[in-house]
Order: C-alpha cells, then sequence, then structure tokens
C-alpha cells in the first residue's frame, strides 16, 4: 500500500483553513489518485468519493489539455453551474483541492485565497 505524505494532522489543518475561506460550502483535500485525504461536507458523505475522484479526472484531463498546446499545468480550474461553482487547485504533483462555492462568493478573491491555501500546503509537504 502506498503511504501518502500527509499527516492525519496536517490534513485537518489544511481542511480548516480550506472551509475559513468565506464562500466554500464543502470541500476535500483529495490525492492525485481521486481518493479523499481529508474532507468537510456538511450535507452527508453519499457522494463525497465521487467528488473526489471526479475532480482529480478534471484536473488531469486539463493538464493533458495543457500539455497538449504547450501550456504549463494548471494551477486552478474553474467549473460552474447556475446555483455554485466548484474550484480545483492544484497542489502539486500528489495532490489537490476541491471546494465547492456559493454564488454570492468573490470568486477571484476565493480563487486567490484557495491557491495561497495550496502553496503553503506544498511548502509544508515538500
Amino acid at each position: 500500500m502506498n503511504r501518502h505524505p500527509f499527516i492525519e494532522e496536517s490534513v485537518r489543518r489544511h481542511i480548516n483553513e480550506i472551509r475559513s475561506v468565506v464562500g466554500v460550502t464543502a470541500c476535500a483535500l483529495v490525492s492525485s489518485e481521486g481518493k479523499i485525504l481529508g474532507k468537510h461536507f456538511p450535507e452527508g458523505d453519499l457522494t463525497s468519493s465521487l467528488f473526489a475522484a471526479m475532480c482529480a479526472t478534471v484536473l488531469a484531463s486539463a493538464e493533458a489539455a495543457c500539455g497538449s498546446v504547450n501550456m504549463e499545468r494548471p494551477l486552478l480550474v474553474t467549473v460552474a453551474s447556475s446555483d455554485a461553482r466548484i474550484l480545483i487547485v492544484s497542489v502539486g504533483e500528489s495532490a489537490l483541492i476541491t471546494a465547492v462555492i456559493d454564488m454570492s462568493a468573490d470568486l477571484p478573491k476565493v480563487q486567490g485565497q484557495l491557491l495561497n491555501v495550496a502553496v503553503r500546503i506544498r511548502e509544508e509537504e515538500a
């Protein structure tokens, strides 16, 4: 079994930091393989594993698309619908942040804050 570099205490701290961003209604720290390392889903856990796996797939697809046009790996992918947004933020090779964002949130501000969280996680886990 592969051991992920994140330890339980640091995962809890990272999830709390992500949750503290105004506008985040649900979130997870996910391995690049789509496994949940930590999460906060207030409406239950019925779809969190599927959500994590699909977000990892979306980021991997975005990476492939960027590679096909000689772009660097994406730092962030935004999925928008009429009632919410999903932000998928690359933490590096091994993990990503996924967050459901309320439509009333200031999206550029939330994106900046989550990118900063990703940088801190990457530096801490390196």
